[in-house]
């Protein structure tokens, strides 16, 4: 009977299990379109609720000190902590020279999209002032024809 008993304890169980916690009511999402869906209909509910669709910010770092004291390296003789110290300081500063030279590759490559910018322009401008000399030849001989 004890067996009995310990399996009946066993259903009631489960059966708490199952209606204690809860249901995601939520259909499975097999493909981006429908997974693009959802998000577009659950965005269109809210659609009084303003949506911050801004570009992530840089992330700041504090310039490096002007004097370092207590320079701590992994050579012999150092402290059990000090490598730790050593290498955190040297992932500050490797992050910090890869932010400056992506900020100069940025600025290098905004500058070479501004002068190739330039350069269409001028070009479009050379032609245009080309066409517009043929249209006013054409236009004074049009005249010069009238006239006789």
């Amino acid at each position: 009977m004890a067996g009995d008993k310990r399996h009946a304890d066993d259903e009631s169980d489960t059966e708490e299990q199952l209606t204690s916690t809860t249901v995601d009511t939520r259909p499975k999402v097999s493909k981006l379109v429908s997974k693009q869906r959802s998000q577009v209909e659950y965005l269109m509910k809210n659609i009084d609720k303003p949506i911050d669709i801004s570009t992530p910010k840089k992330p700041m770092l504090r310039p490096p000190p002007d004097i370092v004291l207590n320079v701590r390296g992994s050579s012999a003789g150092a402290g059990s902590s000090d490598f730790s110290i050593y290498r955190d300081l040297r992932r500050k500063e490797n992050l910090r020279v890869k932010l400056m030279e992506s900020d100069a590759a940025q600025d290098s490559a905004k500058d070479k999209f501004i002068d190739e910018i330039e350069l269409l322009k001028q070009k479009d401008e050379e032609r245009t002032a080309k066409n517009r000399a043929k249209r006013q030849k054409r236009k004074n001989k049009n005249k010069f024809v009238k006239e006789k």
